[in-house]
């Protein structure tokens, strides 16, 4: 009989577990509004299309009610032969539930000079 108490409480928190993972994910979507990464996927649909190589990174501030978010969107081996990489930074603010990008910031990685550090001025 003991063994079936312990066996029925670890059933249970292993289903409370699933149930805790999804509250999570609902917070960090921020209710109904989307999350960082698919308002910038839905911006830029081009991204299918395009036959760069693509990088795609989203951060947030903390796991539990993160307030912050950065998308980073890295594209190489591009047509322009100047560029090596182009990186746009899209930073988010959580505000009332819902995700706002509150600023974007293109960086350019060039093929030509002697550093290979991203820079915000073009490439020539």
């Amino acid at each position: 009989m003991k063994h079936i108490w312990i066996i029925s409480a670890l059933c249970l928190s292993a289903f409370s577990g699933c149930a805790t993972t999804k509250n999570l994910v609902n917070k960090v979507g921020g209710g109904n509004s989307d999350t960082p990464l698919a308002q910038v996927l839905n911006e830029r649909s081009d991204l299918k299309r395009n036959l760069s190589t693509v990088e795609l990174r989203q951060y947030f501030n903390r796991v539990e009610n993160p307030t912050v978010a950065e998308v980073k969107l890295t594209e190489t081996n591009l047509l322009d032969d100047s560029v090596r990489s182009i990186r746009t930074v899209y930073s988010f603010k959580n505000v009332d539930g819902h995700w706002q990008r509150v600023n974007t910031q293109k960086e350019y990685q060039c093929m030509r000079g002697n550093t290979k550090s991203f820079q915000k001025a073009k490439c020539s």
